[in-house]
């Protein structure tokens, strides 16, 4: 009867720790969720041998189902002039899909048509107006400003060192403000691009 009992609590705990670190993704993912802009350190490499660096991102982050802690990204990196030489870049905008899921506390991003720039991201702040952050193992810290919140709740919400204090009121609300619908666009007979990806993902 004891080894019974000692084996019930035993999957009571484990099923309690389970549930806890779900709820930590499912209350991350809510407010992860939603539009953000800033810095992702994004940069493109041509054929002529151009780099140009994003003036900023976009990206877009849609949960598959309310309290979902996965879903699709849209991201869209605007670009002016090369680093260096100051010439115009061809292309005015690039624009990428991924698949995003937050797992044990990590953020996982993968890209459908160019799998370099997977990455996933850890060590993260997270609130309704900033998320900040690394990518990989990078020592690079990025920070994005929120636009809209694909949830709504009180401004209250905050996730900051894994500690979580508030109170959800939520709806199935989605603001169509900033709608990320642009394609990578260039000039006609613009150079190809040979190389992308994000100094924010390097060491």
């Amino acid at each position: 009867m004891k080894k019974l009992f000692l084996l019930l609590s035993v999957a009571l705990v484990a099923m309690i720790g389970f549930s806890s670190c779900n709820s930590d993704d499912e209350n991350e993912a809510r407010v992860l969720s939603g539009e953000w802009e800033g810095n992702w350190g994004m940069w493109y490499e041509d054929e002529d041998g151009y780099v140009y660096d994003a003036d900023y991102t976009y990206i877009k982050l849609v949960p598959d189902h309310s309290n979902a802690t996965h879903g699709v990204g849209y991201q869209e990196d605007y670009y002016s002039w090369d680093t260096s030489h100051r010439v115009k870049s061809y292309y005015r905008y690039l624009w990428y899909k991924f698949n995003w899921e937050i797992r044990n506390g990590i953020i996982y991003l993968t890209y459908w048509d160019d799998l370099d720039l997977d990455t996933f991201i850890r060590d993260y702040s997270l609130d309704n107006n900033y998320f900040s952050g690394y990518f990989g193992n990078s020592n690079n810290r990025f920070r994005m400003t929120k636009l809209t919140d694909y949830y709504y709740w009180t401004p209250t919400m905050y996730i900051e060192s894994g500690w979580y204090g508030y109170d959800v009121y939520y709806d199935d609300y989605y603001s169509k403000q900033y709608e990320g619908t642009a394609k990578s666009k260039s000039a006609k007979k613009a150079p190809a691009i040979i190389k992308r990806g994000s100094h924010f993902n390097e060491k």
